[in-house]
């Protein structure tokens, strides 16, 4: 888990039309948590669509960037990367996800906070389908883009796979936003952070965003 620091905030974004069944989307959210927890990434496969695979943003070196997997087991192993490979110490966070006790998802504005200071205004679980969700692939999406026409990469990058894939989850997906205070640590202290997506497709909701950028001190 990863440490909140410097300059990135998560702001209150403007709202969009979504309604959403607590009765699916909870039971999602905490089998996941669960999970997460256990290190089942195995279990996790199952909320990975296969047509949308798992973008997983982060920040490397100066830059917001994403990779696209198709599954989360074997990690430290042989996972199937579609594109290039995830980051070490990314791997090492999604090993270190620890979210303690069974936290009530609050249906409201998400936690704003500023890195620099540590400063949040509230901790919890977090959900708000009123609210645009899907900015951290749209940053790292953005930025992708303009580094293939600025390099002059690929004439038909897989970047247009990619901005395809984020235009048709983006109406259906909500994020989900976990801030708790390290055990042991003060309160305007260190924070314990984890922000992952949800869309839903077929009736089902899937696992399609793992945010690692956001909370990136350096992002």
């Amino acid at each position: 888990m990863a440490n909140i620091a410097c300059s990135q905030k998560i702001e209150n974004q403007p709202a969009v039309t979504q309604t959403i069944s607590q009765q699916e989307f909870e039971p999602t959210v905490y089998q996941l948590i669960d999970f997460f927890n256990k290190k089942d990434f195995e279990a996790i496969n199952q909320y990975i669509h296969k047509d949308i695979g798992l973008f997983i943003v982060y920040n490397a070196s100066t830059s917001p960037t994403m990779r696209r997997i198709e599954q989360l087991n074997n990690l430290k192993s042989n996972n199937k990367i579609i594109e290039n490979t995830i980051p070490s110490w990314v791997e090492d966070e999604l090993l270190g996800v620890s979210i303690s006790g069974n936290p009530k998802i609050q249906y409201e504005q998400y936690p704003t906070f500023n890195p620099c200071s540590e400063k949040v205004n509230k901790l919890g679980l977090y959900a708000n389908p009123k609210e645009k969700n899907i900015e951290a692939l749209k940053i790292a999406l953005d930025y992708y883009h303009w580094e293939l026409k600025h390099y002059q990469f690929e004439k038909n990058p897989v970047w247009e796979e990619y901005q395809a894939i984020a235009d048709k989850i983006a109406p259906k997906t909500v994020k989900v936003v976990y801030i708790e205070n390290f055990p042991g640590i003060l309160p305007n202290d260190e924070k314990n952070i984890f922000i992952f997506y949800l869309t839903q497709l077929d009736n089902k909701w899937y696992l399609t965003i793992l945010d690692f950028y956001t909370m990136d001190c350096s992002a």
